[in-house]
């Protein structure tokens, strides 16, 4: 399994482990473009916590991916048409370079 980022393209929110960190971060294509939800952090300590703290975000804001190249295949359950199974997800794969696409398609598998 392991981690995964976001992407948010036409509306809808994809899962993609093609992007740079895989920590749960937000993307999306939007124009054509890639961006990424960029972010502050600072660690709480809390002692109710798993880890004994958490990181809170602040000052969020999009910022173009404008050093990105590379394929990015995302993809998301299809609900509508009875979710977890295999021939039930919605896929996409998207080339960009200087994080602006080149080619974006449905894959049809």
């Amino acid at each position: 399994m392991g981690m995964f980022d976001y992407i948010h393209y036409e509306g809808q929110e994809y899962q993609t482990k093609d992007t740079p960190a895989q920590a749960c971060d937000n993307y999306k294509i939007e124009n054509n473009i890639l961006w990424y939800e960029n972010y502050d952090a600072e660690w709480i300590d809390d002692d109710d916590g798993i880890l004994g703290g958490y990181l809170r975000k602040f000052n969020e804001r999009w910022d173009m991916c404008d050093k990105f190249d590379g394929l990015v295949r995302f993809y998301r359950e299809d609900k509508e048409n009875g979710g977890w199974k295999d021939d039930n997800w919605i896929e996409y794969k998207a080339l960009f370079m200087d994080g602006k696409i080149l080619k974006i398609e449905k894959v049809d598998e």
